[in-house]
């Protein structure tokens, strides 16, 4: 498991968005209306603000790239699986709670969302 970057569920994106441009970060695209990827300048997404209820229920917490999400959740069904792998604005996704119920998020990221931001980020993750 490699660590992506961080989700931070957000109730107003945009000023939350405004908000840590002010401590660095800067937009690198918006897959959809309620989803933001920061990053520092020249760099790859370090935080996702997503304003999702779903996402505020699970909390903060790291996104990992495990190779093939679909697959993980083949090989792994006895873990503790809170969402099944499905299409979000960000690629495949799924989400599993460890032993002590922490959140553990699963992506595949999209290289076809047709932003330069995304195709960098793709390629960050796939280099790495």
């Amino acid at each position: 498991m490699k660590l992506l970057f961080e989700i931070r569920p957000v109730e107003h994106l945009e000023a939350s968005v405004d908000y840590y441009r002010a401590l660095g970060l800067e937009p690198l695209g918006w897959p959809d209306d309620d989803t933001a990827l920061l990053a520092p300048r020249d760099g790859a997404p370090t935080i996702v603000l997503v304003r999702d209820p779903a996402e505020a229920a699970l909390g903060s917490g790291g996104v990992y790239d495990v190779g093939d999400v679909d697959t993980f959740f083949d090989d792994h069904p006895d873990l503790d699986w809170l969402i099944a792998p499905i299409t979000c604005p960000l690629g495949r996704y799924a989400v599993f709670a460890d032993r002590t119920g922490t959140c553990i998020r699963l992506l595949d990221p999209d290289p076809h969302l047709g932003t330069a931001a995304f195709d960098a980020f793709s390629l960050y993750a796939m280099a790495g």
